[in-house]
């Protein structure tokens, strides 16, 4: 394992031999799930300006409330089940639970199909029972919340079918299905606003049936061979997951409402219209996360739960550290290059409207980048299972979140709401890693991040002063030119960065 010096740098030794395949299988996982997400971003692309034109900036504000009530519905529906699918795949595959994977297979169905139908039909009658008073007196909340309720059910058990994927590596199946989930709805989506109903009201109605129509279909093909069995469903193995999974149930809302519930807070204090105009900027931002960040981490975390479980923690540390590396070089450049084009892109993609939200944008990105990888940096709490230690965390950051929300945003207006995002993920980590690295230690690069950051910075002072008066060619001017900076003051000032370009032309013959 590489030796480690303060602050957590690794000495400058040799890149172990063990690295590279690591990486390799590390890469060729990352590369499907950002193909997929690339292709589906695209498609965000196309419906992103059609929804900001469409609908109004306050219907885009109310498809934003929508949504966030559904994630935290959703989040509650699951019960944790999708995060103890995980777990608990690489346990049964070790031969470490008396079950096989036939029962493991019909207990993640089953359960998940089961808790999801029960969180459908309690929210639709509680939801009922909810004033008008709460969402600001606007008469289209609580129609749209009893008729989105069906989404509940589909989303949970479609989480039931994409976690056995990712569990099991097949990232290449997960792609496809992704990719075509989406320009499914995408296309029964631009349908119905063009041709049926240009509102929020098409918008959901879309949704609902490009999502209903993709899960079963995904349904039918996975279990096509071998469909789970009610028989096969193990009682023991389902209480099981529910005791890891039930404290994620609050790590899971305590997650929403840390990453979405500022939305309230700015309809509240703010209005519709300033909501519109975060939510375009946020959802941007969201869409770099999902193709990058996401992608990195997705591939990431069942790699690092199957070493563990083979090869022990030795080997689980050493991929741990090194990802850690290239994630912080990845990200630093995302950050500072979507703060160089943000108001470029925003006003591209979502029309003039919406540039004032691009002020934001450098906080919730930062912010974003944290959040992504806490299933890295907190590795330790999640592989021993310390999920009411998690929940704790992500419930405490999340009431921090909103208080300062509630300071800030009087004061700064958006850029409270992102301000508050980046601070409250970012001791959300540094208390995480801390704790995590008691059950699992690994080198954490602070040094590298110094040196990354410090060069992601001069590189946005470089680019920020092109300016075409265009918004198309000052963001593609600046692309180039960043990557080009960057790419090049990493190759000068970092020597892992050379050897692993070396090592690539080595394995490819150049």
């Amino acid at each position: 394992m590489p030796r480690t010096v303060a602050g957590g740098e690794r000495s400058r030794v040799p890149v172990p031999s063990t690295c590279f395949p690591m990486f390799r299988h590390l890469l060729k996982h990352a590369s499907n799930y950002t193909l997929g997400n690339g292709l589906m971003i695209l498609a965000g692309l196309v419906s992103f300006p059609i929804l900001t034109r469409v609908l109004s900036v306050d219907e885009y504000g109310l498809m934003s409330l929508i949504a966030t009530a559904l994630s935290l519905l959703v989040g509650i529906g699951k019960l944790g089940m999708q995060h103890a699918t995980l777990r608990f795949f690489s346990e049964v595959q070790a031969g470490k639970r008396a079950v096989g994977n036939d029962a493991f297979v019909s207990t993640v169905v089953y359960g998940m199909a089961a808790v999801g139908a029960i969180a459908t039909l309690l929210w639709a009658a509680l939801a009922s029972m909810v004033p008008v008073s709460w969402w600001n007196d606007d008469p289209r909340v609580h129609p749209l919340m009893l008729f989105t309720a069906v989404l509940i059910l589909v989303r949970v058990f479609d989480s039931a079918l994409v976690n056995q994927l990712r569990a099991q590596e097949r990232s290449g199946a997960l792609m496809v299905y992704s990719v075509t989930r989406r320009y499914v709805g995408l296309a029964l989506l631009l349908a119905v606003l063009f041709y049926v109903a240009g509102n929020v009201w098409g918008f959901y109605a879309a949704t609902i049936a490009g999502e209903v129509l993709a899960t079963v279909t995904m349904a039918v093909w996975m279990f096509r061979r071998d469909p789970p069995r009610p028989k096969a469903f193990s009682p023991s193995l389902f209480r099981a997951m529910l005791a890891f999974g039930i404290p994620m149930i609050g790590y899971e809302l305590s997650s929403i409402v840390l990453s979405m519930g500022d939305r309230y807070i700015i309809q509240s204090l703010l209005g519709a219209e300033s909501l519109g105009v975060y939510s375009a900027a946020y959802n941007m931002c969201d869409y770099i996360k999902s193709m990058l960040f996401g992608s990195l981490v997705a591939a990431a975390q069942p790699m690092y739960m199957r070493y563990w479980e083979q090869d022990g923690p030795q080997i689980t540390s050493e991929f741990l550290g090194r990802f850690m590396r290239v994630y912080i070089m990845a990200a630093m450049l995302v950050i500072a290059g979507l703060a160089a084009i943000g108001g470029e892109l925003l006003s591209f993609l979502a029309s003039e409207k919406y540039r004032s939200g691009a002020a934001v944008i450098p906080y919730v990105m930062a912010g974003m980048a944290i959040e992504s990888v806490l299933i890295i940096t907190g590795a330790g709490l999640y592989i021993q299972k310390r999920t009411k230690t998690i929940m704790l965390l992500v419930f405490l950051s999340a009431v921090l979140n909103i208080g300062l929300n509630f300071l800030l945003i009087p004061k700064l207006g958006l850029i409270g709401a992102g301000v508050a995002t980046f601070i409250s993920y970012l001791l959300l980590m540094a208390v995480g890693a801390t704790l995590g690295r008691g059950s699992l230690p690994f080198p954490m690069p602070g040094w590298a991040a110094l040196k990354f950051g410090a060069i992601a910075a001069v590189m946005y002072v470089a680019v920020i002063r092109i300016d075409f008066h265009d918004n198309l060619n000052t963001m593609l001017a600046r692309m180039v030119a960043g990557l080009i900076i960057y790419s090049a003051l990493t190759l000068a000032l970092d020597r892992d960065a050379r050897q692993g370009v070396g090592i690539v032309r080595g394995k490819l013959g150049w």
